[in-house]
């Protein structure tokens, strides 16, 4: 079944492109793990080179034939001794040699695509490390900001008024709420870390911890980002990977019936002073022989390992069959996940955070001109930061589904 997935246009150029290039660069060139993946690939490559109908290096043999003990090694004394030196070469047969190279490239094919799925692997690991840096800085700096906040709204308090309305459990609530924002900077400052040297290690060197307010700013600008389609999903990395899989249990199945007579050993021999049956006389003499095996034990042995092997090749079918279901699925769900959080961050963006952003500071204003009560401000303040807390983790979750997309639709072409 053929179906039709969403490819996106700025995949390889996100709204951070400037930063998020900069890590992937370092990235590409000093990871291990793609560094280990490109030297397999390279391997089963040369693996795939050197196979030819030359199943093993040619065998040179010399030898002394029928010496006398009490004569050793003189070989003038008796007619029948003699010296022999020669050399046989297994050879495969065209059609086993044809099925175990066939075999063989298909392994190296596939070592190729490993790498380039760890490629985008790699690609979308540091994507969403980067994108967990930008998270966690934007919150540090929503987190003090809600600090500033409280500890305004605690100066307020601690102004004294005739009416007396502000209360000692006002200001205890007050400074809890301080704590409990402090406790969440400290926290958030280990997340941070953890997360630039998580980022650290994908790029394999260590790194600068500066973000700019510019692609913070871009970070959050979800409108920036752009969709398109359309692509058959069969060009993708992750279905290729599975459909090499298929290829290559074909090809297992071709060379197990090839090497029912996998080879064939040539011979020859150059034998000299031989004396000749039923003669006096001596001559050298050329022997030439050849041999190849049979399938002597097929029905035992051979027929069960072919039948296997075709088994195997009715699994990968059904595991293709399944890959490109699920990677239908799943580009469809992200595809509908992107959409609600990009509707979502922006309607956060619009309407809630200015709502609650007027109201507390309306309830600030009230409080330091009637004294009334902290406690609408403080509610107000709570509603604020919960808003603008959901709304950061719409923005980041937009990104990560964004990435994920892209690990998808990979092709291999973007690498």
């Amino acid at each position: 079944m053929r179906f039709y997935i969403f490819i996106f246009c700025l995949l390889t150029t996100p709204v951070v492109a400037g930063d998020a290039d900069y890590y992937l660069r370092l990235a590409f060139e000093k990871n291990a793990r793609l560094a280990v993946e490109s030297r397999l690939a390279d391997a089963a490559q040369n693996d795939a080179s050197k196979e030819s109908v030359f199943s093993a290096n040619p065998e040179m043999s010399l030898g002394l034939m029928n010496v006398p003990a009490n004569s050793f090694p003189a070989l003038n004394r008796d007619t029948m001794s003699g010296v022999s030196f020669g050399i046989s070469q297994k050879l495969a047969l065209p059609w086993e040699a044809h099925y175990r190279k066939e075999a063989s490239t298909w392994r190296a094919k596939n070592a190729q695509l490993s790498a380039l799925l760890q490629k985008a692997s790699l690609r979308y690991e540091v994507r969403e490390k980067f994108n967990a840096v930008l998270f966690f800085t934007q919150r540090m700096k929503n987190l003090e900001n809600a600090k500033k906040l409280i500890v305004a709204t605690l100066r307020i308090l601690s102004v004294p008024r005739k009416d007396a309305r502000n209360t000692a459990g006002q200001i205890l609530e007050a400074r809890a709420s301080l704590a409990s924002a402090e406790n969440d900077i400290l926290e958030n400052a280990y997340e941070l870390e953890k997360a630039w040297l998580e980022l650290s290690v994908l790029c394999g060197t260590t790194l600068e911890k500066n973000i700019a307010d510019t692609t913070l700013l871009e970070w959050d600008n979800l409108s920036s980002l752009k969709i398109s389609d359309t692509k058959d999903s069969k060009s993708t990395l992750l279905y290729k990977k599975v459909e090499q899989e298929l290829r290559r249990e074909q090809a297992l199945v071709s060379l197990s019936k090839a090497t029912l007579f996998p080879e064939v050993t040539l011979s020859a021999s150059y034998l000299l002073r031989q004396k000749i049956p039923g003669s006096t006389m001596t001559d050298d003499m050329v022997s030439v022989a050849a041999s190849m095996p049979i399938p002597l034990f097929y029905s035992a042995k051979n027929k069960y390992e072919i039948a296997a092997q075709k088994n195997r090749v009715e699994a990968a079918e059904q595991n293709l069959l399944e890959a490109e279901r699920q990677i239908s699925a799943q580009i469809k769900t992200e595809f509908a996940r992107f959409n609600t959080l990009v509707k979502a961050a922006q309607n956060s963006t619009k309407a809630i955070l200015p709502a609650h952003s007027s109201a507390h500071h309306s309830h600030l204003t009230n409080l330091s001109l009637s004294g009334s009560s902290a406690a609408e401000a403080l509610i107000a303040y709570r509603m604020y930061l919960n808003a603008d807390e959901e709304h950061l983790k719409q923005v980041r979750d937009a990104h990560s589904a964004l990435h994920r997309l892209e690990y998808l639709a990979a092709t291999g072409e973007e690498q």
